[in-house]
């Protein structure tokens, strides 16, 4: 891993290291199934072992990376994992959605709208950093819409587990053109703040991508399409 950031000196080093290694996890600088080693990441932020190994155990707690006998790795969803993170999702994607519909404000729909346009042009450009930070401030945006405290928390919790297979998701050409059409579509039932219809087309795409992906039965995924706006209506 090249050094790219380095800490400033404070009586909080674990927090910035913490912090720093949560935005390298959400921008999918390092990829799943990496070992991290305290002795590179000390090297990468320019600090000592110990706030590295504080941080990865804080992290460890979070459920972001896994500890082995080696020290820690990113986590690697296998097929039943992304099942039952993904049927999660389909319990709270929608609420989620309908909440945001409802309940966000319109300085945040328009910060949603800059978000989604960023997401945009870095998927017409085929910049795939840009694009998953992107896609992470959309979907963060979208938490804070809901203005539910408790199902804020809940789906904050899943989005930090499924960051992973969510970048490895996006490095697919196809997945990030599928991800700015139905995120359009979202976006477009939330500024009409049609409720019933954002928790719809919230509810479609989960279901999409539990049907394309390939099932712990081991059977081949369902071809994946991308519908007009009026076919998703329908």
């Amino acid at each position: 891993m090249s050094a790219t950031r380095r800490v400033v000196q404070s009586d909080r080093l674990r927090d910035q290291v913490y912090q720093l290694l949560r935005e390298d996890l959400h921008g999918g600088a390092i990829p799943a199934g990496s070992r991290l080693v305290e002795l590179e990441l000390a090297e990468r932020y320019g600090v000592s072992r110990t706030p590295i190994r504080e941080a990865l155990f804080q992290l460890a707690r979070e459920g972001l990376v896994v500890r082995t006998d080696r020290g820690y790795s990113l986590m690697t969803d296998t097929p039943r994992d992304f099942l039952q993170r993904m049927q999660v999702r389909l319990l709270l994607d929608p609420p989620l959605a309908e909440h945001a519909a409802k309940y966000g404000s319109d300085e945040q729909i328009e910060a949603l709208a800059s978000a989604y346009e960023k997401m945009k042009k870095a998927e017409a450009s085929s910049k795939y950093s840009a694009f998953v930070a992107a896609a992470h401030e959309f979907r963060t945006l979208l938490l804070d819409m809901s203005h539910n405290t408790a199902l804020t928390r809940v789906c904050a919790v899943l989005e930090d587990q499924f960051l992973l297979v969510r970048n490895e998701h996006y490095k697919d050409e196809g997945n990030r053109a599928i991800s700015v059409h139905r995120d359009g579509l979202l976006l477009e039932a939330i500024r009409s703040r049609d409720v019933k219809g954002a928790g719809k087309i919230a509810k479609e795409y989960v279901e999409m991508l539990i049907k394309t992906h390939p099932n712990p039965s081991g059977r081949a995924p369902r071809k994946r399409t991308v519908k007009t706006a009026a076919e998703t209506r329908s």
